[in-house]
């Protein structure tokens, strides 16, 4: 069954919702979806470009000839380098195929320019040719653009995994969360949050009117230090106000992420992509970057679309895929399955750091309730948060700094077993965790 089916009612209109949410943030004219209404959309894209590897410049050539043959398009389909970013690495293998308007003016141009590209074989033995796709925080799928709930407030005063008695665990061990940024007044000592002192990271630049997903990747670096507090956390901030960046330009931020050095890198974001590929950009960053780059290991959210349909980069076999269980130990009914989950880990109901402000939901059924932030906490649900639990096991783990697989599969060896919405069992990390 497509993914897509399975979503009516207040999910169609939460979809609604969250594309025009980016559609506003980015340009209309940037955001493109592959099916005829929104809300029944697989994957989102950016309308104008192909990505393709350039390993090989004769299978570049061949797309250009197979596209150029088809007389579809009324102007000359070229190639261009992906933008150099900031890391100082060499440039990905891969470059933009740019596509000009098509003769019938349909808009659909890069679906239908990979169907002509597949009728002639060209993506049979490896795919060459992709969208370059839009990747969300915690994954677009039939439901949901983002984590499994808006935040909401709450009376508890700690957080929830609780801060472990140990300063200590994590001592060593740097995390990057590559997220939405860092709200600096939450590493106040003296303040309602301790736990994240001396934790550092872009501003987001929050303000009195929280934006959607202000304070995502705080919360997040909040979970890694209640379980890890004597890790060393920076927050890096690549996402806009709608929690959404195009693939190209997330592996930009992710390259210069390795530049700190970080034993463990927590994405709390994904896609689901055209034919459920791999994401290409990610493909590339995993063969040129970071399987170079000794004793890293990336930690994925697996999605709160309760699907099984991979999301990435939770599905590939080098990432560490989390999903997500509630409190009693079953997994999450939000929570995605099957490839993108290896292992399993509290994601419902978390309670940790947060920007005191207002905010004004965006979401069906709770669009337009105002929730007031004044106690530097939020209750929070999703992948996203599940994801963290497990970095912080990990970053806890003795001898995580010297070898962070060997930590690794230590917090995988102690794992239950849960059962997942098809039957299987499946790893899981239950709390309490301290």
């Amino acid at each position: 069954m497509p993914i897509n089916d399975l979503a009516s009612g207040d999910d169609r209109r939460r979809v609604v919702e969250q594309v025009e949410l980016v559609r506003e943030d980015h340009g209309a004219e940037r955001v493109a979806w592959d099916s005829e209404l929104p809300e029944d959309f697989h994957y989102l894209y950016d309308p104008d470009v192909l990505l393709v590897r350039s390993t090989d410049r004769a299978r570049v050539d061949e797309v250009l000839d197979v596209l150029n043959g088809t007389g579809e398009f009324d102007g000359t389909v070229t190639d261009a380098d992906l933008p150099l970013d900031d890391s100082g690495r060499d440039p990905l293998p891969i470059v933009r195929v740019l596509l000009p308007g098509r003769v019938d003016g349909n808009p659909r141009r890069v679906p239908l320019a990979l169907d002509a590209l597949d009728a002639r074989g060209v993506n049979d033995t490896q795919v060459v040719a992709t969208p370059n796709h839009w990747v969300h925080l915690c994954g677009p799928g039939n439901t949901r653009l983002c984590p499994a709930s808006e935040p909401s407030e709450t009376g508890l005063d700690k957080p929830w995994p609780g801060v472990a008695s140990d300063p200590g665990l994590g001592g060593g061990v740097r995390v990057s969360v590559v997220d939405s940024g860092w709200h600096a007044p939450a590493g106040q000592p003296l303040g309602p949050t301790p736990w994240l002192e001396d934790v550092d990271g872009d501003d987001e630049q929050n303000v009195a009117l929280l934006r959607p997903y202000a304070g995502h990747g705080t919360f997040i670096a909040g979970v890694v230090r209640c379980l890890a507090p004597g890790t060393t956390v920076y927050v890096e901030r690549f996402l806009t106000g709608t929690g959404a960046m195009l693939e190209t330009d997330m592996v930009a931020q992710l390259r210069q992420a390795l530049a700190r050095e970080p034993h463990l890198i927590n994405l709390s974001a994904g896609a689901v992509t055209r034919r459920n590929h791999p994401l290409l950009s990610f493909e590339a960053f995993w063969e040129q970057d970071l399987s170079q780059t000794p004793n890293c290991l990336l930690v994925a959210a697996a999605g709160n679309d309760a699907t099984a349909a991979p999301l990435w980069p939770a599905a590939f076999d080098w990432a560490l895929g989390v999903g997500s269980l509630d409190r009693d130990g079953h997994v999450s009914r939000f929570s995605n399955h099957g490839p993108s989950a290896d292992v399993y880990a509290l994601g419902r109901n978390l309670v940790n750091a947060y920007p005191d402000g207002t905010y004004v939901c965006h979401e069906t059924p709770d669009t337009g309730d105002v929730r007031v932030f004044d106690r530097g906490m939020a209750r929070w649900s999703g992948t996203s948060f599940a994801a963290p639990v497990v970095v912080g096991l990990i970053a806890a783990e003795p001898g995580a700094d010297a070898d962070v697989f060997a930590a690794r599969d230590a917090v995988l060896a102690r794992a239950g077993t849960a059962i997942d919405p098809l039957g299987s069992p499946v790893p899981a990390l239950f709390p309490p965790y301290s």
